[in-house]
């Protein structure tokens, strides 16, 4: 080849390589974006302010599908999708304690009990809670089961499976578990084999295994729960879809006195959202509390890794 030639080739593969390293690049990007959903903030939704509602956005395929929700310290939080990646972020509020953006990004992907990844039909994570020990504990569907993660990074130690996990069906299972202060874990599905029944649910305290229900009203299924930071109220988000409704949302809570042996239990309406653009197919449920003592919700959304979906971050404030 002659030597003009062959310096165009050299050039134009350097220019194909530095161009597919950008898009490399921009694929995995390590940053996020927030932006202010347009909506009248301030309103009261029944028993809850609107604080504020951003979409969560990062150009990257393991970004979404958000199922479960856990808060830290200083604004941290991490956010687990249904495929087994976990995110980790930074809440962005101003002085009056309102969400104005999310900061920063980091995912990584959730290791087995021998150090991998997770890998299907293992992945399917629907829920995140913290113990007091600092342990992640996630529920997961298709192999329904329950895993401890030491840290985010630590392999999965798999806890004892309870009576009744095992007839779940695959994609209706444990949508739902929260670690007590007292050491007992809260496991709830979203599936009701007899509408009468209600809902089923596990209350676990080491090798101590006691059944509850939650009884079953309209067509919502439960999705997350929270226990409140005033520690006497499990808050639960429940959530409907219809092909002439298409979602809708209900928050609802139930004292934690409740959650006994056989107890049915009936939880409290908040409120009730079914119109655009605030509902979502939200997954993901975390509680705070702001400098004056009130209770606020906050609220994630699983966009189904699909563009006709968004990933949103809504604030709440429970007003009784």
């Amino acid at each position: 080849m002659p030597i003009k030639p062959l310096f165009r080739f050299v050039v134009l593969c350097a220019v194909v390589a530095a161009l597919t390293a950008c898009a490399l690049f921009a694929k995995y990007e390590v940053t996020s974006r927030a932006m202010r959903v347009g909506m009248p903030l301030g309103q009261k939704i029944g028993a809850l302010t609107l604080l504020s509602a951003v979409e969560w956005r990062a150009n990257r395929p393991d970004f979404g599908g958000f199922s479960g929700l856990e808060l830290g310290e200083g604004g941290g939080f991490v956010a687990i999708t249904d495929k087994a990646h976990w995110a980790r972020a930074r809440l962005v509020l101003d002085g009056d304690g309102i969400l104005t953006g999310i900061d920063g990004l980091e995912i990584g992907r959730l290791n087995g009990a021998d150090g991998t990844d997770l890998m299907f039909p293992f992945t399917d994570s629907e829920a995140l809670t913290q113990t007091a020990d600092g342990a992640y504990l996630i529920s997961f569907e298709n192999k329904t089961r329950i895993g401890r993660f030491a840290t985010l990074r630590a392999s999965e130690e798999t806890l004892p499976i309870p009576p009744g996990f095992e007839a779940l069906p695959v994609n209706g299972g444990l949508e739902s578990v929260l670690a007590l202060p007292d050491g007992r874990i809260i496991a709830l599905a979203e599936t009701s084999g007899d509408w009468a029944k209600g809902f089923p649910g596990w209350i676990i305290r080491g090798d101590q295994v006691s059944r509850f229900s939650l009884a079953r009203n309209d067509w919502y299924v439960p999705t997350d729960l929270s226990l409140g930071p005033e520690g006497e109220w499990i808050y639960l988000i429940e959530r409907r879809f219809t092909l002439i409704g298409g979602f809708g949302i209900r928050i609802r809570r139930f004292a934690l006195t409740a959650l006994q042996d056989a107890a049915r239990i009936e939880p409290e309406l908040l409120a009730e959202v079914g119109e655009p653009p605030l509902v979502e197919n939200y997954e993901a449920l975390a509680t705070a509390r702001d400098t004056s003592g009130r209770t606020i919700l906050y609220l994630l959304s699983d966009d189904n890794f699909t563009t006709l979906q968004k990933t949103l971050f809504v604030q709440f404030r429970v007003d009784q």
